[in-house]
């Protein structure tokens, strides 16, 4: 699909956000710097967040090849605004420190860009980091990239996979520093809202993410995901025109957390394929977990606003 346009290829710079990821850097920029993208080399900027780790020594052998800007504020968006505005490239690809880019990532992002003029944001899929488990392939689904794009509504798109057009993500006011989460959904429901942008998937520009491997992990995220979404429902409550008092009065996450557990009783004495098959099997009961603990975490959100500073 790429080798058919006729487009040149543009200038693209790679962002990448990371504090104390001594890690997991160093795979993330191996992928990044063995993209095949047939353009420009590729401008490769890091963000050190304030690292207290290892991570300036390991960005500091990369030094020929990456460029290293540190941002002491803490926050990824202040991490993310601050690369914007020093990068060089005419698209921004955006992923993070515990993602691997598949090695033709950038070109499917851009060639979906450049086969559409008038887009300003290409999302790319999302898929597990390996080694897996069940937590971890069904958390997945928690980054369904495709969902946010090409089903919500409003559309979001998720920054672990992401190009953006520099001029306009800087006209839109670029990345929400007072989001302590979910700064790329309110980005794109506030380029949408305000200034009419579009955004499209890229199906085969995949990175693998270090996903939530434990109940815990995943406890965590969608506690996270709560709070986050709290205050978005507060700031956009007009422009969807749906009532936050309703969402903080439903019930159904209770029952289906109910009903979930319930099931998995008999499910170690039954077969694999008597009990949804393979690790899939569990994917409903960490659904009313993960579901349950994110209502919850948005009803104390919505009901003590001061958390979120």
């Amino acid at each position: 699909m790429a080798d058919s346009l006729q487009s040149p290829w543009p200038t693209v710079s790679v962002i990448v956000p990371v504090r104390d990821g001594a890690e997991q850097i160093t795979p993330c920029l191996d992928a990044v710097l063995a993209q095949d993208y047939p353009g420009p080399t590729p401008e490769v900027i890091v963000v050190d967040n304030g690292s207290t780790d290892g991570t300036p020594a390991v960005l500091g052998a990369l030094s020929p090849l990456v460029r290293t800007i540190r941002e002491p504020r803490p926050g990824v968006s202040w991490a993310r605004n601050r690369a914007i505005v020093a990068a060089r490239g005419e698209w921004l690809a955006f992923t993070d420190a515990d993602c691997v880019p598949r090695p033709n990532w950038l070109r499917e992002l851009v060639a979906i860009a450049l086969a559409d003029p008038g887009v300003s944001f290409v999302g790319g899929r999302i898929t597990a980091l390996p080694p897996t488990n069940s937590i971890s392939l069904f958390a997945e689904s928690l980054f369904d990239q495709r969902r946010s794009i090409l089903e919500e509504q409003p559309a979001s798109f998720i920054s672990a996979n992401l190009l953006a057009r520099r001029d306009d993500l800087i006209r839109f006011g670029m990345f929400n520093p007072a989001y302590p989460r979910g700064q790329d959904t309110e980005l794109a429901w506030r380029s949408q809202s305000v200034h009419g942008a579009r955004c499209t998937y890229a199906d085969e520009a995949i990175v693998e993410h270090l996903n939530p491997a434990t109940l815990l992990e995943l406890v965590s995220k969608a506690i996270q995901h709560g709070g986050g979404s709290a205050r978005l429902w507060r700031d956009f409550e007009a422009y969807h025109g749906r009532s936050i008092r309703r969402r903080v009065s439903q019930v159904k996450p209770f029952l289906d957390a109910f009903r979930e557990t319930v099931a998995l009783v008999p499910l170690p004495w039954r077969s694999v394929d008597e009990a949804r098959g393979g690790h899939r099997r569990y994917d409903p009961f960490y659904f009313a977990i993960f579901r349950l603990v994110r209502h919850l975490s948005f009803v104390h959100r919505t009901l003590l606003p001061e958390a979120d500073r």
